[in-house]
């Protein structure tokens, strides 16, 4: 059967799941109306606006879908700035949904997107205040059709990127410097699986991926740029090196694999 694979990314905007967060509201009113606060909303549109779109924008293979999940009593004007964002973007779309558990809703938001065409499903995760290089779609389109001959098309596996940079984001101004993760990290991660196992990468957390899929990372390309700040959800816990390259090649690496500069980046 010939493999016909389809490239969709999922990004959850401030979706009040009733799972999925590492730190907790104590109920679910208090989590929704932390996740609508005005100004944490302003501090996720600037990320995403400025970082996480013109990465997706940038894109050397622009065939994929982009998936915005948001709840339904998102503010107006919020889904309305959103929607702005995300119109440079030919395939994006918000996906508006009732309060669920994290699985089922990311599983409900691909469905929407799904071509009756596919026969495999390369579904990736990126967060509303991250960045992917040039070439991710790209990557996950050739990694998934080698893996897929390799492995026979019929089980899912994953493809992650260990190597970018971390950008620390400060009052007193940002810092950028490179990593190497021991595991996947989740910026740009991708699971490719039948469409009719209705598996996407949110199946697992990304620290525990290889323990449930076969899992191809890239250690070596510079892959992605993760935002470190007072927003963040899970914190920023780095599993690996840091540093391994000078200054010089750092915004080298950045330039060469980015559509940013050291200026945009000590800018945001």
């Amino acid at each position: 059967m010939a493999f016909r694979n389809q490239i969709a990314g999922l990004v959850r905007f401030s979706y009040p799941a009733r799972s999925g967060f590492a730190r907790k509201a104590e109920d679910f009113g208090a989590l929704a109306a932390e996740l609508y606060d005005p100004v944490r909303l302003d501090a996720r549109f600037r990320l995403f606006e400025r970082l996480t779109i013109p990465s997706l924008v940038a894109q050397t293979d622009g065939d994929f879908t982009l998936v915005a999940v948001i709840g339904l009593e998102f503010p107006t004007g919020a889904r309305d700035r959103l929607q702005a964002a995300l119109a440079r973007l030919p395939n994006s779309r918000i996906v508006a949904l009732p309060p669920m558990y994290h699985y089922p809703a990311t599983q409900a938001a691909f469905d929407t997107v799904l071509d009756d065409r596919a026969t495999h499903l390369t579904s990736f995760r990126i967060d509303d205040d991250d960045a992917v290089d040039r070439n991710l779609i790209a990557r996950l389109r050739e990694t998934s059709r080698r893996l897929s001959g390799l492995k026979g098309g019929k089980t899912p596996f994953a493809i992650g990127f260990n190597r970018g940079f971390f950008l620390e984001i400060g009052p007193t101004g940002n810092s950028l410097y490179d990593v190497v993760e021991k595991m996947p990290l989740g910026v740009g991660l991708g699971l490719c699986a039948p469409v009719e196992r209705r598996e996407n990468i949110f199946a697992r957390n990304h620290r525990l991926l290889p323990q449930f899929f076969d899992c191809w990372t890239d250690a070596e390309t510079p892959a992605f740029i993760r935002t470190v700040h007072e927003g963040n959800d899970s914190g920023a816990h780095l599993t690996g090196r840091r540093d391994t390259l000078s200054a010089a090649e750092t915004e080298a690496a950045l330039v060469a694999n980015f559509p940013f500069s050291m200026e945009d980046l000590r800018a945001l």
